[in-house]
């Protein structure tokens, strides 16, 4: 049976954000907020959040930390999912997935494309999603609206079922 309550943990991957936090400067993460309100609101809890800029190390380092926390269920990630020089984020994570949910992208890019707001710009982004570890990973764009449909239209109505799946119990 899919579990009720899920443990996640959400990354935000933004240079802009990180460095505003290391100047000790008032950082609104407005995505990383929302991703972490609809956690909260669906009845789950999360259990931890990091910052971290467009850098392969860190970004390494930040996934593999989560997916080490035995509590851990679930990693969302918001940023790094573009074409731009600095969106590294799916080119990097993907190198350590033990499999990557190929269908996960395909359908949020089709959601997206039936937003009037997006339309083809849908095919602009690498959303992604995996498995780390026995852990459910999602990397979605840097977009406050992105990561609502997401969270709203593909991750909560079926994350439980997929750690059921993932975990085979």
């Amino acid at each position: 049976m899919a579990p009720k309550v899920l443990n996640f943990y959400v990354i935000t991957i933004s240079t802009s954000r990180y460095e505003k936090m290391m100047k000790r400067e008032p950082v609104v993460d407005e995505s990383g907020d929302a991703i972490k309100e609809m956690i909260i609101s669906s009845g789950h809890k999360l259990v931890g959040y990091t910052l971290i800029p467009d850098d392969k190390m860190k970004i390494l380092k930040a996934f593999i930390e989560a997916a080490e926390i035995p509590e851990v269920d679930v990693i969302v990630s918001t940023g790094g999912t573009g074409y731009s020089t600095t969106d590294m984020t799916v080119e990097v994570v993907r190198r350590i997935l033990d499999r990557e949910i190929e269908g996960f992208g395909e359908v949020f890019r089709y959601v997206s494309y039936a937003q009037p707001e997006v339309k083809s710009a849908a095919y602009l982004s690498k959303a992604s999603a995996g498995v780390l570890n026995g852990k459910v990973i999602f990397m979605l764009p840097g977009s406050p609206d992105a990561v609502k449909l997401a969270m709203r239209e593909l991750i909560l109505p079926e994350v439980g079922h997929l750690v059921y799946i993932v975990r085979g119990k």
